[in-house]
């Protein structure tokens, strides 16, 4: 493969760079996936996609080559559809609640599979947070399938649902910038499309960019702009959600308009020893689930096939 001509039609600055066609991409993916770039090329394209941005047709390619190193898993029989959630962002500022809707979605009967980072220098991970909450980190596919079956919430880190892609998305701390993998890996799914996804974004960009993902591949999913980068909805104020399905938006509930008539009560800080302890009562009844969230849960709970609520 010609990664310098490749170079040259993608490294030209955001106005100035062209694309490169989806089997060429899917090609190219597979390639940096299984480590036959070289260090210095690899480098290169990483930042260039990152500066240019990746088209639809780019996305499609480097989404089959993912596709197809990803853990494979089987949706439990005679359940709603699997959700999976990706979280790769963490808390930041305010505590991170994506483990508390999974494990509200758990409650509700949906099987439900988390994946992401476990470790963040500046920002609390799910992981941390799970751990805290006596959830297991789960890497072994036998594990991971007994507790779908089982009706247990599920966290794999990274590394275990792709080691290759995790090797990826490492490279965030050496080139200082993230790359295309962390868009890529917000849509990895073990189940092959027999899920339902949620996924955020952080930047406006992305929401027409994914969208048209969800729209091409024909597949189910909530989009929506993240809680700093998580997916749980904003427990302050309703963000739009737009839930696709059979090559289509099926369902939009529109952001949340004007003031904020009460701040919800929500975890006193964002460590993940406070924000464990804090969903625990969540879920116990003792503190009030933010209306957003729930909210999003019923919709959640509706879209992967389960009139539970």
């Amino acid at each position: 493969m010609d990664y310098t001509q490749i170079i040259k039609e993608i490294g030209r600055g955001k106005d100035g760079a062209g694309d490169i066609d989806q089997a060429v991409a899917y090609e190219l993916y597979g390639n940096m996936l299984d480590g036959k770039v070289p260090d210095f090329e690899l480098g290169a394209m990483l930042v260039a996609f990152r500066i240019k941005a990746e088209s639809e047709a780019e996305m499609q390619g480097f989404y089959q080559a993912m596709d197809e190193r990803v853990m494979k898993l089987q949706a439990p029989a005679g359940k709603p559809l699997p959700v999976v959630i990706s979280t790769y962002n963490g808390a930041r500022r305010q505590a991170n609640l994506t483990p508390l809707l999974a494990l509200l979605l758990a409650k509700e009967g949906v099987p439900v599979l988390v994946h992401g980072v476990t470790k963040d220098s500046k920002r609390v991970t799910s992981a941390e947070v799970f751990r805290e909450l006596g959830v297991p980190w789960t890497v072994s596919q036998a594990e991971a399938q007994q507790r779908l079956n089982d009706g247990l919430p599920l966290f794999m880190p990274i590394a275990a649902l792709s080691l290759k892609l995790d090797q990826l998305l490492e490279l965030r701390w050496r080139l200082g910038v993230r790359n295309s993998t962390h868009t890529l890996a917000k849509l990895a799914d073990p189940f092959s499309g027999q899920s339902f996804r949620i996924v955020s974004v952080t930047h406006p960009d992305y929401i027409s960019r994914m969208g048209a993902f969800f729209i091409n591949s024909g597949t189910k999913g909530m989009l929506l702009r993240g809680t700093e980068g998580e997916v749980y909805a904003n427990p302050k104020r309703l963000p739009r959600m737009e839930i696709f399905g059979e090559g289509m938006v099926q369902q939009v509930i529109e952001a949340q308009e004007g003031s904020v008539s009460a701040i919800p009560q929500l975890p006193a800080s964002m460590d993940a020893v406070t924000t464990a302890r804090w969903i625990e009562q969540a879920m116990a009844g003792e503190v009030a689930v933010p209306e957003p969230i729930l909210i999003q849960l019923k919709c959640c709970v509706q879209a992967a096939g389960f009139e539970g609520l």
